[in-house]
């Protein structure tokens, strides 16, 4: 069978096709997901204007009063990785996966030598004039990685062997995440690899066995890996008035801002929470109590329905990949979106453990963003390629 491949380019018309017996298969704009994108931007310009008013009070510092100068910068480099993941074919990350995977646990390890320490994490390479998180990259890598992966397995999907290396690989990013110490990044890895698991198809007891597996290592967790202040983050979490000023006060202060702005909210720009700084991290970790406390709970019910759509759209694509390795990144992507989504707003309402895992596409923060915006790019491109005629699905292995 003959399969002539063309990739996007800058320069190229935004066309796709590929010749198959004689038959053309167009992939045109039309495919492209405009809801997912504009449910994307509005997320986006929430979270800006969220930012913005945490920088207009007046007893703000100087430093920070140039965080929303900064935040536009991040919004304008992550919208150009947008646009090149978007001309690109997804399917050429199946050739370079060993090569990306290597590059995730190379960078990790970098950090983990060379890193730059704040506030006693080792979670970020400064380059001078740019810093950024390997393990945010490291969601990206990773889910190409292990999409090529679960996609060749095919028929041996139901063979413990391969599904244990695939935890193994899992494990191998998670561990050096954990080790910097990032708890909550090494939990959306874990995620993401649960996403395509159950996506392949695998037996239920299989999931039913890992799942008793990781409830079993909890005590190990407990008294071997995790650092002090995460265990006073899960102690805080279980009963916060027992640290008000030191482990509870930021749970506390999330739910005082939460419950203040009531059914219309304080008004934009009058949160007294973030204003008075009362709120810690109010841009980054905590910017949906931010949110909440000025926009009040309409905000906040106008910002899960554009996560709903957001979401609903990821699993479109999905679902009318044009190959199994799309619908594996495609599925990777969701975990990885809907874990954060669910994590943060959880700790923000005081119904999960702080973990520092930030509100995509609304939190502050440069590599964040970054990564979204690529895996937004990635799932266009996915959208973009998939078959106009007849259903039509492509395996990527043959191309």
């Amino acid at each position: 069978m003959k399969r002539n491949l063309w990739i996007f380019s800058p320069l190229a018309k935004p066309s796709f096709y590929l010749e198959s017996e004689g038959k053309q298969w167009y992939f045109r704009w039309g495919n492209f997901d405009w809801i997912l994108l504009i449910a994307a931007i509005f997320l986006m310009v929430l979270g800006s204007m969220t930012i913005l008013s945490t920088v207009l009070s007046p007893d703000v510092k100087i430093a920070e009063s140039q965080l929303f100068i900064s935040h536009l910068f991040n919004i304008a480099i992550s919208l150009g990785f947008f646009l090149i993941f978007l001309r690109l074919d997804y399917r050429i990350f199946k050739h370079f996966s060993v090569l990306m995977y290597l590059s995730a646990i190379l960078l990790l390890i970098f950090v983990l030598v060379l890193g730059h320490t704040t506030r006693g994490s080792m979670r970020w390479i400064d380059l001078g004039f740019f810093r950024f998180q390997p393990s945010e990259m490291a969601k990206i890598l990773l889910t190409c990685s292990l999409a090529s992966y679960f996609s060749s397995l095919k028929e041996k999907i139901n063979d413990f062997r391969y599904i244990l290396l695939s935890l193994v690989l899992t494990l191998i990013p998670t561990i050096l995440v954990i080790a910097e110490p990032d708890l909550g990044t090494g939990m959306v890895l874990i995620a993401i690899w649960i996403g395509m698991l159950i996506l392949s198809g695998a037996r239920l007891r299989y999931l039913a066995l890992f799942f008793l597996g990781g409830l079993l290592t909890l005590p190990l967790v407990w008294f071997f890996i995790l650092v002090p202040y995460q265990k006073d983050r899960i102690l805080a979490f279980l009963n916060p008035k027992t640290d008000p000023l030191g482990s509870g006060y930021a749970v506390i202060q999330s739910i005082i801002a939460v419950g203040s702005g009531k059914l219309l909210g304080r008004g934009w720009g009058r949160g007294t929470q973030s204003h008075l700084q009362f709120l810690p991290e109010r841009s980054t970790d905590f910017i949906f109590a931010s949110l909440a406390e000025e926009l009040g709970f309409l905000g906040i019910s106008i910002l899960l329905l554009s996560y709903g759509f957001f979401l609903i759209r990821i699993l479109k694509i999905v679902k009318n990949a044009a190959d199994s390795f799309g619908s594996f990144i495609g599925i990777g992507f969701f975990m990885m979106f809907i874990f954060q989504i669910v994590v943060n707003i959880g700790m923000n309402l005081g119904i999960m453990p702080i973990t520092g895992i930030p509100l995509p596409l609304v939190s502050y923060g440069g590599t964040s963003l970054a990564t979204c915006f690529i895996a937004l790019g990635i799932l266009e491109s996915i959208a973009l390629h998939q078959s106009t005629s007849s259903g039509m699905k492509i395996d990527s292995e043959e191309i």
